[in-house]
């Protein structure tokens, strides 16, 4: 009886998430909070509708950034759970398509905003707005060299049997890291198109 109990003995060794991605992602959401705090802020300060703006606009990225280091810190907290026969990895690609979802909401509001605006234009504080337009470009590229994905996920995947042994062992870039990545990207980009469009206002009006 022992040894059809030691034959049939069934083992999973799960992977342990991505300690490393896990940690640049909170730097990542450190920096975007204090960023979003310094334009909120400022906005205020100066009456300026485009810092609060684009500081209310850090905060959705703040959010995704935060999405991801929840579902980072549910892989590593499940790594062991036997429920997840297949590893934690998937926690983290659901992270990274709720942090999609709420890119494309962002996307939405931004385009709202922006007809909004055309029906019913107000002053712009030039100085103030390519100020901060230029300090968020900087924070977002320090965000992005943070979270660049240069190595593949590694995630093992082991079944163990008495009388015979395979594992399974799988190679993919992490999904959620990407994810996170690309909120920052877009918003660089959102700040560079800004800071032209700021300019080209301040100099030509």
């Amino acid at each position: 009886m022992n040894s059809q109990t030691s034959e049939y003995r069934h083992s999973h060794v799960f992977d342990e998430g991505n300690p490393l991605a896990e940690r640049k992602t909170r730097w990542a959401l450190g920096l975007t909070l204090v960023m979003m705090v310094a334009e909120i802020f400022g906005g205020w300060l100066s009456n300026s509708m485009a810092l609060l703006a684009d500081g209310w606009h850090m905060s959705s990225h703040a959010l995704a950034l935060g999405l991801s280091v929840v579902a980072y810190r549910a892989a590593r907290q499940l790594a062991n759970d036997g429920r997840f026969a297949f590893g934690t990895w998937k926690i983290e690609i659901l992270g990274g398509y709720s942090s999609a979802i709420v890119l494309l909401g962002i996307a939405g509001l931004m385009l709202f905003q922006s007809v909004e605006r055309l029906f019913s234009p107000s002053p712009i504080h030039y100085d103030e707005a390519i100020a901060i337009a230029v300090i968020g470009l900087a924070v977002n590229l320090a965000c992005a060299w943070l979270l660049k994905d240069d190595h593949a996920h590694h995630h093992d995947h082991h079944h163990g049997h008495a009388h015979e042994g395979h594992g399974h062992d799988h190679h993919h870039h992490d999904l959620n890291l990407r994810s996170a990545y690309l909120h920052v990207m877009a918003d660089a980009a959102t700040s560079v198109l800004a800071i032209i469009a700021l300019i080209g206002g301040k100099l030509w009006g």
